[in-house]
């Protein structure tokens, strides 16, 4: 603006009016806003005063200025154009890696998940529990027997069987610490 203000000595303000106003106008019809619109006109004024300062005879003023705003508002707006195409491809990026996240927490099955590292650690706690302690756990818990069937399967006493489920089971909780919350919620416990 400061531009147009330095050259209007070339137009007269009657002139600088008409051809702002008008100017404004076509612009704002195009980009939808009076600030732009009016930087725009403001812009094309000052083209018109530059060149005629520079001593360029313009011989129809109204059509040369509405050139000038044509090519800066199709500029603007090529500008705006490419901005929401941007957004737009960030949006579908995001979109599309949001779907992925979905996709993947849908397909995710905890006990898949986690059922064969705690099938390792179990057998890797049994092993080293001794003969008779994961024995005995084994007959407890995987073949569902009682105390008593197993002090007679082994010869011993249902304490003796106790002692050794109480072990096994200290040593699981050790071994599976950082698997309780998980196997809690699976077993809603």
């Amino acid at each position: 603006m400061s531009n147009v203000i330095k050259h209007t000595l070339v137009l007269s303000d009657e002139d600088f009016r008409r051809y702002f106003s008008r100017c404004v106008a076509f612009a704002r019809s195009y980009v939808h806003d009076l600030a732009e619109a009016e930087g725009i006109a403001a812009d094309a004024l000052a083209t018109y005063v530059r060149k005629r300062s520079e001593g360029e005879h313009i011989e129809h003023v109204l059509p040369y200025l509405i050139s000038i705003v044509r090519n800066k508002a199709l500029h603007y707006l090529r500008h705006k154009s490419l901005e929401y195409k941007m957004h737009d491809n960030i949006k579908e990026s995001l979109k599309f890696e949001l779907e992925l996240r979905i996709n993947a927490l849908e397909s995710c099955d905890p006990h898949v998940l986690y059922q064969s590292d705690i099938q390792t650690i179990i057998r890797n706690s049994m092993q080293e529990m001794g003969e008779k302690t994961s024995c005995v756990f084994a007959l407890s818990r995987f073949e569902g027997k009682s105390h008593a069937e197993i002090a007679k399967e082994l010869g011993l006493t249902e304490k003796s069987i106790e002692y050794h489920i109480t072990k096994a089971l200290k040593r699981l909780r050790e071994d599976l610490k950082d698997y309780l919350p998980l196997i809690a919620i699976f077993l809603g416990l």
